[in-house]
């Protein structure tokens, strides 16, 4: 049972992280625009790296804000960015308004991340809570899967649709853009349309406004929320012992997601790249489903199988490296690599906000993925000359890295599974 300020959280919330997903897949998916053909290493490196940035950007400056001004505040600047960043995509025929695009779009939906987390946190029970943060942070997963899959019927339409586009279009668009262009406007429009419906209604955390001394709020949002059951008071890990697994964590699989989602299809698969992002964002958007319940139980045996396995199937990945060309072998290992890293993806997402305190929950949320964000960026052009050896070497190493975070929070970490937020 959830209240009408839950449902509209929820609608609010998954509409934000799919936008993010298509925002996140336009960078790579662009490289395939016909203005971008032939293009350096160099400018491939700037439009890969432009969307990370500014996510980053817009995760610490909105994160900051929200914790100041409110969860729910933030959001009016950041869908106003994330709208005109769009519109910049959809008709940029160059590279500049192309990347102004990016930039504002990352920005925007980037912005969104810290707030929406820490505001669907506050706003459910314990219970409820692990299931609510994966389900929303999958739609980014399904957004991603959603417009590749659009990219990859657009790349087959047939010229006889040319002369319905050509109304909106300039003429120098090949048809393929513009159905592509054409589809991401409309969703946009629509997902745009369905949060400001959302956002209408949905309320301010209750747990911030106790914070903020303004309980009287505080309890009016309370009692109009259906919260459940009891939580627990426990003693959590000092700050820096938490925020150190928790960034170890991060890294490993920020930069795994990203690098085999996004990258390797432009660095290694040469006109690949929306067939692999297609398969790699299905195998983690069903494999979002699967974790809700999982990680509801127990947080840390869930986060070491989690890791493990990604490492695991990175170890197979990595073995199997000389037969990857042949997309028959790779796209099933794929699969399953990133069906892994949804896995702990979800365990990310449930631990980062219940480890922090509401005074800086949204604030603290971008600063554990300030540190990925700029590896990732980094990793970006460290890998674009890398052969798809030294590629899937990097990635186990990044697992690896997790795995060793995993084990030692299982045995050293802190059980959140029903933890109050109010500590």
């Amino acid at each position: 049972m959830y209240s009408s300020s839950q449902k509209s959280l929820i609608l609010s919330s998954t509409s934000s992280f799919f936008l993010w997903g298509i925002i996140a897949t336009i960078g790579p998916l662009s490289l395939s625009f016909p203005f971008l053909s032939n293009v350096s290493v160099t400018t491939r490196t700037i439009i890969l790296s432009a969307g990370p940035v500014f996510v980053l950007v817009g995760n610490l400056s909105m994160g900051f804000l929200a914790d100041r001004i409110g969860r729910k505040t933030v959001f009016i600047a950041t869908m106003i960015a994330y709208s005109v960043g769009v519109i910049a995509i959809t008709f940029a025929n160059n590279l500049p308004i192309l990347l102004v695009g990016l930039v504002l779009s990352q920005f925007g939906v980037g912005g969104e991340e810290p707030s929406s987390l820490a505001l669907i946190a506050e706003d459910f029970d314990a219970k409820r809570r692990a299931s609510m943060l994966t389900l929303v942070a999958n739609f980014s997963n399904i957004g991603s899967f959603f417009i590749s899959g659009i990219f990859i019927v657009a790349a087959s339409a047939t010229t006889s649709l040319t002369p319905l586009f050509s109304l909106i279009f300039p003429s120098n668009f090949a048809l393929s853009d513009d159905l592509f262009r054409l589809v991401l406007l409309l969703s946009s429009i629509v997902l745009v349309g369905i949060m400001v419906y959302s956002r209408i209604r949905i309320p301010e955390s209750f747990r911030w406004l106790n914070y903020k001394g303004r309980k009287g709020e505080g309890k009016a949002v309370e009692e109009g929320l259906y919260l459940h059951g009891t939580e627990d008071y426990v003693s959590v890990k000092p700050g820096f012992v938490s925020l150190f697994f928790l960034v170890s964590m991060a890294i490993s699989q920020y930069l795994t997601f990203g690098l085999m989602a996004y990258i390797i299809g432009p660095t290694e698969f040469a006109g690949e790249s929306s067939i692999l992002i297609f398969y790699a964002l299905l195998g983690a958007s069903v494999a979002g489903f699967i974790a809700m319940p999982l990680v509801s139980r127990n947080r840390k045996s869930y986060t070491f199988y989690a890791y493990m396995g990604g490492f695991f199937s990175m170890v197979v990945i990595f073995v199997l490296v000389n037969y990857l060309s042949n997309l028959l072998i790779f796209i099933p290992l794929l699969i399953v690599n990133m069906a892994f890293s949804e896995f702990a993806w979800a365990s990310r997402t449930t631990l980062e906000p219940e480890l922090l305190a509401t005074r800086y929950r949204s604030f603290g949320i971008g600063i554990i993925r300030m540190f990925p964000m700029v590896l990732y960026i980094v990793s970006i052009s460290l890998t674009a000359n890398f052969g798809i050896y030294d590629f899937i070497l990097y990635n186990l190493g990044l697992w690896a890295l997790g795995a060793t975070g995993a084990i030692i929070w299982r045995f050293y970490g802190t059980e959140t599974k029903n933890i109050s937020l109010d500590y």
